[in-house]
């Protein structure tokens, strides 16, 4: 059987036995791959804490190409990200964009956008005093990496771009309505002007300095209602994690 060599981010671990464990990666060329680790439930394992949820780690496993369940053989920590994992904003923050990714990433399909989106966004969960506005700057990268990137620069219905301040927004058709046009297509929200050129910014900016982006507390409002709306609306239904994202942001707002 081959081995593979290949860089990738635990996404989620299930114990199989008494003495596995089922451990969901996002690899950086392979996509997301499930492998079974043996003896990974005792004390003394081999594997150590590499095998924790968010560890950025260096792997080797082994089996059939295309097979469902592939057999782990090493697994090393290159990142264990435990600035992250002390700070409960940074947590819950970091594990809502590993359901993101786990949810919206096939097995076996390669995204290499998406592996690095994630490992910058990890790394920068740990430095961000502004844990909500890389939470949108992720929903909408994502979503645009997986094939749904909504249409700002123009109007859907009549393909011109908006000259007033107000603008509708189309979920079902994933983009903005100028006011002239809310008639003819369904507008769900109307957000500022303004608010849909921060949201062409969240999708050029360099992920680096996301820490230095001031988004005005309205406009951030605006903005996750866009945002997470599209996930809920490719998903179905709202991740474990998110409400205890908005539970630590109603705290914050209230000191």
């Amino acid at each position: 059987m081959p081995l593979y060599r290949t860089r990738a981010v635990v996404l989620k671990t299930l114990n199989l036995s008494e003495k596995d464990k089922l451990v969901t990666f996002l690899s950086e060329t392979h996509g997301k791959i499930k492998c079974v680790a043996k003896a990974a439930r005792r004390l003394k394992s081999r594997f150590g804490a590499s095998l924790e949820p968010m560890s950025y780690v260096s792997l080797i496993y082994f089996g059939r190409e295309h097979q469902e369940l592939y057999r782990l053989n090493q697994c090393d920590i290159i990142q264990s990200f435990q600035e992250v994992r002390e700070n409960p904003d940074s947590f819950y923050t970091a594990v809502y964009f590993l359901e993101l990714a786990d949810h919206l990433v096939a097995e076996a399909h390669p995204e290499p956008e998406i592996f690095r989106l994630l490992v910058q966004s990890l790394n920068e969960a740990g430095k961000t005093v502004t844990p909500g506005t890389l939470c949108r700057l992720f929903e909408l990268r994502i979503m645009s990496y997986a094939g749904y990137t909504p249409r700002l620069k123009k109007c859907i219905a009549c393909n011109r771009q908006p000259q007033s301040r107000w603008v509708g927004f189309s979920y079902i058709h994933h983009g903005i309505v100028c006011e002239p046009c809310f008639g003819k297509e369904p507008v769900e929200i109307r957000i500022q002007s303004g608010t849909v050129e921060y949201l062409k910014k969240f999708l050029s900016l360099d992920l680096n300095h996301v820490h230095r982006l001031k988004v005005p507390q309205e406009v951030e409002t605006e903005i996750e209602s866009i945002t997470h709306r599209l996930v809920l609306a490719r998903l179905g239904r709202e991740l474990k994690s998110y409400p205890f994202i908005r539970q630590m942001a109603e705290i914050n707002s209230t000191y």
